[in-house]
């Protein structure tokens, strides 16, 4: 049997996996919550921090701000059909 072989020939298939997709967001979000405070704070005691590290983490904010939004509004989805 050839492992990289794609064909199934079992029929065995698993269902999509099931994720809570605001807890996802949220988790991602607070990491860069948190990277944008230590980057912070080590820059407020006069530590050099390279130009753009602060501004990437506010992107991520930014950016699990808007996973949030459709977070949110998947799981009310997936809550209205039943899933």
């Amino acid at each position: 049997m050839d492992l990289l072989d794609t064909d199934d020939q079992t029929g065995d298939h698993l269902p999509p996996a099931r994720i809570n997709a605001v807890t996802m967001a949220l988790t991602g979000t607070g990491g860069w919550l948190l990277a944008t405070a230590v980057l912070a704070v080590a820059q407020l005691r006069g530590a050099e921090v390279p130009e753009g590290w602060l501004d990437v983490c506010l992107a991520g904010i930014g950016l699990g701000g808007l996973g949030l939004v459709w977070g949110a509004a998947h799981e009310r989805r997936a809550d209205r059909e039943g899933r």
